[in-house]
């Protein structure tokens, strides 16, 4: 299919080509082994889905390209169409948020015929497969739970994780941002818990927050809902022996 792409006299032409064989990506095969792959979760928000489907997003739009501020959409990245590698599973609303918004912090958009050039664009948005992920972190407010910029990044990277925020809508979603926040309070109160224990007899508190360190423990692993969010609880409440524990 790439090859017809690439021998299309026009945008118009492929698109119509793209859209003929959409069912290739929207196979249930396709979608269910991305999710098995990230453990049924949206790889964007780290949720699983429960308030609309999961779509398997091209994270460089296949289609046209619109840059922030920009009225005029660009052509996009055809040739990646088909590509697997350029795909995410993420929620319906997440990826109709996205839609084709995929601005550059500097530099040329990569082209189909340098196939090097990918590897030189700096996207703004955060590919949720690359570390940069680390990147966006969390924190509560009256609003419940919501992503923002890991503390001590740099400047440059803030602007990254901002606009990648807005771009797919991080906090848009109040039944996420909730969502988010009971994950928060969870920790939290193993947290206090943990602090509790003191004040038990030797043994029982050896047994409690050894208990309590694998409850936190669980909450961080990869495959576990949220699990950034429980990360970024634990690194901004618990103790540096805590953290030592969970993380070491």
């Amino acid at each position: 299919m790439t090859a017809a792409l690439a021998a299309a006299d026009s945008d118009e032409e492929r698109d119509t080509l793209i859209e003929q064989h959409a069912r290739l990506w929207r196979d249930d095969r396709i979608r269910n082994w991305l999710l098995r792959l990230f453990h049924n979760k949206c790889w964007y928000t780290e949720a699983h889905e429960s308030v609309s489907a999961y779509h398997v997003d091209h994270y460089r739009p296949k289609g046209r390209v619109t840059d922030i501020g920009r009225t005029h959409p660009e052509a996009g990245y055809w040739w990646l169409a088909f590509d697997w590698q350029n795909y995410r599973i993420c929620g319906q609303l997440i990826n109709v948020k996205k839609s084709d918004v995929f601005p550059l912090l500097e530099g040329h958009r990569a082209t189909h015929s340098m196939p090097n050039s990918l590897r030189l664009e700096a996207p703004i948005m955060i590919d949720p497969m690359t570390d940069d992920a680390r990147l966006i972190s969390f924190e509560m407010d009256e609003d419940g739970c919501r992503a923002v910029p890991m503390p001590g990044a740099e400047e440059e990277d803030c602007a990254r994780v901002d606009a990648t925020i807005e771009i797919i809508g991080l906090n848009r979603l109040d039944r996420l941002n909730q969502k988010r926040a009971d994950v928060w309070r969870e920790c939290q109160e193993k947290l206090t818990s943990y602090e509790a224990a003191a004040q038990e007899p030797l043994a029982l508190k050896t047994l409690r927050r050894a208990m309590i360190i694998e409850e936190l423990k669980k909450s961080v692993r990869y495959e576990s809902e949220l699990s950034s969010v429980a990360e970024a609880c634990i690194r901004k409440l618990g103790s540096e022996v805590v953290r030592a524990q969970v993380h070491g």
